[in-house]
C-alpha cells in the first residue's frame, strides 16, 4: 500500500515538473506547429520512460517498448500541437 502510495506521488511529481516546463517554455517556441510538434514529441517520450519506470517499480506494470512510448508520444504530440492554445488578452470571454 505504502509503494502505490509512493508511486502515485512520483507521478505526479514528474507531470507537475513537465507542466512547469511546458509553462516555460512553450510560449517561446515559433508559432509554426512544426516546431511545437517536434519539440513535444522530443519531451514527451523520456516523460513515457520516467513515468513507466514508476510504475514498473511500484506497482508492478510491464515494461515499455520504444514503439509503444513512440506512439502514446507521437498521440500527444498531436494533440498538444493542433490544440487551440487559449488567448492571454483579459478582454476576450
Amino acid at each position: 500500500m505504502l509503494l502505490r502510495l509512493i508511486g502515485i506521488v512520483a507521478e505526479l511529481s514528474v507531470l507537475a515538473g513537465l507542466a512547469l516546463v511546458l509553462n516555460r517554455t512553450v510560449p517561446l517556441l515559433p508559432q509554426r506547429k512544426v516546431y511545437r510538434f517536434a519539440f513535444l514529441l522530443v519531451v514527451w517520450v523520456p516523460v513515457n520512460f520516467a513515468i513507466n519506470y514508476i510504475n514498473v517499480q511500484t506497482r508492478g506494470y510491464h515494461k515499455m517498448s520504444w514503439t509503444g512510448a513512440f506512439i502514446i508520444a507521437l498521440v500527444l504530440a498531436t494533440f498538444g500541437t493542433f490544440l487551440s492554445s487559449q488567448s492571454h488578452n483579459s478582454k476576450t470571454p
